[in-house]
Order: C-alpha cells, then sequence, then structure tokens
C-alpha cells in the first residue's frame, strides 16, 4: 500500500471535504501558460514522465490564492474522467509556502485509488474536473481549503496559513468488482460452504470439497457455527477476534491468527464484509463468513489474494468494547 496519502491524507480530505471552508468558488482550470509541455507553473517546474516519476524544482513561494485553481501541466490522450470513476493517480503534495516537498507517491510504491465522488473532496473534485487519463493536473490550494476543520494539527504538518500544491498524475480508470445483489449477510445452509478443518480444536484450514465456486455479485453469506452468549456485535465496535482467511480452493489459507496471536481492531477500520457479517453476532460465537470481492480487496486484490477473489473467513468473536 502507498504508505501515507491512502491512509492519512486521503481519509483526512474524505472527512472534511464538504466541510471545507474555502470562498465559495468553483476554481478555475486552465493550460499551463509556460509549460504545457514542460510542466511547470512560475513559482515550480515538474519534471518526470506521467505515470513514472515526477520532481519538483522551485523558484519561488507561491502566494495563497483566494480559492482553489487547476492546471493542466501535461494534457493525456485518455478517456475523460467521468464521475463516479475510482482513479488510479501518482500524488505529489508540497508546500508552496515553504518551497518544500512534503509527500510524493513515486516513493512510496505505487499510485493511489480515489474516488471522483464527493468522499474524495472539493479539491480532487476541481483536479478530476474535465481532466483526460494520462494527464498531469496540479491544483494551488489553501490548506483549509483541503483539510477543512482539520486543518490544524493536519499530519503533513501543513501551516494553517500555508499554500498547498497537489499535483496528481492520472494514471488509468480502476476497475470495479461487479457490485453484490445487496449489502447484507444471508443466513447460509451449511452444505453451501467450506468444512473448518481443525487441529488440535483450532482452525488450519477451509474443505472446499464438492463447494461449487459462488458468482462474484454473490452478497454476504454466514454460517453460525457455534453461537455465543454475550454482547451482539455493532458496526461501530473494536472487536477482539481470531480468524483465518482463504480464497476459493485454496490449499492453504492466506493469513491467520489462530497460531498467533487475536486481532483487535475497530470494526469500521476493516473490509466492508467484515461489518456486514460480523454485525449481530454475539461475543463468544464462531462464524464462517463468505464476502464477495467487492466488499473485500476488489478488482486488484492485495498480496496473496488474487484480484476478483471471494473470500472465506471462520472466525471466533472474542469481545467487543
Amino acid at each position: 500500500m502507498a504508505a501515507l496519502c491512502a491512509a492519512v491524507l486521503l481519509p483526512a480530505l474524505a472527512a472534511c471535504g464538504s466541510e471545507s471552508s474555502g470562498a465559495a468558488d468553483n476554481g478555475t482550470k486552465s493550460e499551463a501558460s509556460s509549460g504545457a509541455e514542460t510542466g511547470q507553473l512560475d513559482e515550480v517546474s515538474f519534471t518526470g514522465d506521467v505515470g513514472k516519476s515526477l520532481e519538483a524544482t522551485w523558484s519561488s513561494k507561491i502566494a495563497t490564492p483566494k480559492s482553489t485553481t487547476v492546471t493542466t501541466l501535461v494534457k493525456g490522450d485518455g478517456d475523460a474522467v467521468a464521475d463516479g470513476d475510482t482513479v488510479n493517480a501518482y500524488l505529489y503534495v508540497g508546500n508552496g509556502s515553504a518551497q518544500k516537498d512534503l509527500y510524493s507517491d513515486y516513493d512510496n510504491g505505487g499510485p493511489e485509488a480515489i474516488p471522483n465522488t464527493d468522499q474524495a473532496g472539493d479539491v480532487f473534485r476541481k483536479l478530476f474536473a474535465d481532466a483526460t487519463y494520462g494527464s498531469r493536473v496540479v491544483a494551488v490550494t489553501t490548506a483549509t481549503e483541503l483539510f477543512g476543520q482539520n486543518v490544524e494539527g493536519n499530519q503533513l504538518g501543513i501551516g494553517v496559513d500555508d499554500t498547498v500544491v497537489l499535483v496528481a498524475d492520472l494514471v488509468e480508470k480502476q476497475e470495479q468488482s461487479p457490485t453484490p445483489t445487496d449489502d447484507k449477510a444471508h443466513d447460509a445452509s451449511p452444505d453451501t460452504q467450506p468444512t473448518v478443518v481443525e487441529t488440535d480444536g483450532k482452525p488450519t484450514g477451509l474443505d472446499f470439497s464438492n463447494v461449487e465456486e459462488p458468482a462474484l455479485d454473490t452478497p454476504v453469506q454466514r454460517v453460525v457455527l457455534k453461537e455465543g452468549t454475550g454482547a451482539a456485535v455493532k458496526a461501530s465496535d473494536t472487536v477482539k477476534i481470531d480468524y483465518l482467511g482463504a480464497t476459493y480452493d485454496a490449499k492453504q489459507p492466506f493469513d491467520e491468527s489462530y497460531s498467533k496471536q487475536p486481532l483487535t481492531s475497530a470494526l469500521s477500520g476493516l473490509i466492508q464484509g467484515w461489518t456486514i457479517g460480523l454485525t449481530g453476532v454475539e461475543v463468544g460465537s464462531r462464524v464462517l463468513i463468505q464476502i464477495p470481492p467487492a466488499y473485500g480487496y476488489g478488482a486488484q486484490g492485495s498480496g496473496a489474494i488474487p484480484a476478483n477473489s471471494t473470500l472465506w473467513f471462520v472466525i471466533d468473536v472474542l469481545a467487543v468494547k
């Protein structure tokens, strides 16, 4: 995962995008007056091919704008970025007041997946407006417009009065997994699900013998293997669980905690399928949950999990708080 923006910057923007307090202006968009091909503003220039590298060279500080302005540095020849797309983009963030580089995805392993929806916030919506894939676009904005009410103490260390330079290399539209037929947990018949394989009472794998691979739009399926007597899990809870996860017909699980330590996490911080599948389950229960890719790791997969994988998890709910 790209370390900073996916985990820190984008959630902050998504949380405050509709609350930003910049001037009531939709922003402007233009071709770079002196650098549509070389990639430069008057105060800072950018070199490197879109999707491969980006390096900033500062010549002077940038005055704080009244509202966000967006400039196309390199015009891509791909399709237009559409409303609702998830955009794979390499991001760069600089402090225009201090003439300082703050963050670059090119230094951190890969592009970000950014939804072109209101969830991403006003600044990203302006970046994507009228843009095409393959483009390099830059927004000059204010810290307040970017972070809204969370501007003070933001994790990039940008001052309240600082100018922010946000560059996005719009690489490609991210493929999406099929949308499940609904977002609820369905009680499944045990004979439609794999059997839990145990050693010394602990799950070590799943046996998929005689289990058909489900369609990718199948909603979450759940079997309660052991019913607990504790409090029912709420979507807002922090849960303590043991788990084992596998993809269809896998010989080995892709992850498990039974041989290690239980996982404690806010349920909201885990994949959506766990929130759907565990909500309402009582503490002390063991459940088997089947999760479609859209509520798991999607069309991109993750590590040992291939793209568009249906996931199965056996989960022991140990505690909630």
